[in-house]
């Protein structure tokens, strides 16, 4: 009886018994973002997009100069990031108002804000401390979190901060009773099933180049095969199969003993190509980003343009934006424009502001003149009907105010709004 563990040392070789098959198999998500590629692009692509064209604060000209100040935009950006692939964000604000981390947040002494730095949710955690009447609407909530930095080089260490100078990205939504963590903004990460798509994507890709490494298989017909093993010469048998693969490699031709034979089979590569597609649909579906945005291809089909693909990205991106960042701006907002340095203005400017975005898609020349176009011919209507009603009894004055709140022709509407202490104190 032929001896099997003879059998693959004599064709193998031992260096090839111990070959794994590569891949994302082994790695948890954390590792398979910190290698960048596919994994990186699904977590990072929305929020980069989300602020890559920037952002106006309607209303007050002087916060964009301290949102650059503070590298705002990019530290809500990876706020974002982390909660899509952890479950939640939060960001420290680090500021000179007179007291301590642990303490309320000091609005009529915040001289500046110093620094924005940026945990994921593992970073932060809960402590006893929370909100205890329940007349209010932060009762049962954490009123100070336990921080934990680690710097490299450098041992891991912790701080207090108070609610009030932490500004949450939370991840997505999660029943209350999944939240182990006690954080209320702690939800789910936007890319665990992401991940196991790209998983079996990635071992779709390594089947297939080993599949495309046998389409031809060389088989060796050997007399006397079966007797060499018994006897134990699988050196000899080993060193004769790589000998003519070397030949073969070298003069594209091979000489075998006239009892010997030697073949080359080609499989059949019919069906990878649209497996690997249908792998591809798979993460796009779970991800939520079309195949041409993530993949890079080029869109399949008559006439195709990808602008459905690339304006259904976009709404993602808009509304992911609405829920996640828009929160953690306006508060960012109101405690720039409470600070000292800048408060002294605040009467000239006006309470009243507003966060404006930037198209994701810019314009054409052409577009922007149908747009200023259909503008006009609307503003003129407008006004054919506001001299229609003061002909008809509105007097002057009211239509000369209506032109105002509304901002026509480059009138000021009256400053209104919350104070900015008040609005940061209320969020």
């Amino acid at each position: 009886m032929m001896n099997q563990d003879g059998y693959l040392s004599a064709v193998l070789g031992p260096a090839m018994l111990d070959v794994d098959a590569a891949g994302f198999g082994a790695m948890d998500d954390l590792a398979m973002y910190a290698e960048g590629g596919l994994p990186a692009r699904v977590v990072d692509m929305i929020p980069d997009i989300a602020v890559s064209r920037g952002v106006d604060i309607t209303g007050d000209d002087r916060v964009r100069g301290e949102l650059d100040r503070l590298k705002a935009l990019p530290a809500l950006a990876d706020a974002w990031r982390w909660a899509r692939l952890m479950g939640g964000g939060a960001i420290v604000v680090i500021a000179k108002d007179g007291r301590a981390l642990r303490e309320p947040l000091n609005l009529e002494g915040l001289e500046r804000l110093e620094e924005l730095k940026v945990f994921t949710l593992d970073d932060v955690s809960a402590t006893d401390r929370r909100y205890s009447d329940p007349n209010e609407a932060n009762f049962g909530m954490p009123e100070v979190y336990r921080v934990r930095t680690q710097t490299p080089g450098a041992v891991a260490a912790e701080f207090f901060v108070h609610e009030s100078r932490l500004i949450e990205i939370p991840g997505d939504p999660l029943p209350a009773k999944l939240n182990r963590k006690g954080i209320p903004w702690a939800g789910r990460p936007a890319v665990t099933r992401a991940f196991r798509a790209i998983r079996r994507y990635g071992e779709g890709l390594h089947w297939a180049l080993r599949l495309l490494e046998k389409k031809q298989q060389a088989v060796h017909k050997m007399k006397g095969l079966v007797e060499a093993i018994e006897h134990q010469l699988e050196d000899v048998v080993r060193k004769r199969v790589e000998m003519v693969d070397s030949v073969r490699n070298a003069l594209n031709g091979v000489a075998v003993d006239s009892e010997d034979d030697y073949q080359i089979l080609s499989s059949d590569m019919g069906g990878v190509k649209d497996a690997l597609a249908e792998f591809q649909i798979a993460v796009a579906a779970e991800t939520g980003i079309p195949v041409t945005q993530i993949f890079g291809r080029s869109a399949a089909g008559l006439n195709a343009t990808g602008d459905g693909d690339l304006e259904a990205l976009y709404n993602t991106v808009a509304m992911g934006r609405e829920v996640k960042v828009n929160p953690a701006l306006e508060r960012l907002v109101s405690l720039i424009r409470a600070q000292r340095t800048l408060a002294a203005g605040a009467e000239r400017q006006g309470e009243a502001w507003s966060i404006t975005w930037p198209a994701l898609k810019p314009a054409t020349a052409k577009e922007s003149a149908e747009v200023r176009k259909a503008n006009a011919e609307a503003q003129a209507r407008e006004m054919d009907a506001l001299s229609a009603a003061v002909d008809n009894g509105l007097s002057q004055d009211q239509a000369f105010e209506y032109m105002k709140q509304e901002g026509l022709y480059g009138l000021t509407p009256d400053a209104g709004g919350q104070s900015a202490k008040s609005y940061a104190a209320a969020t």
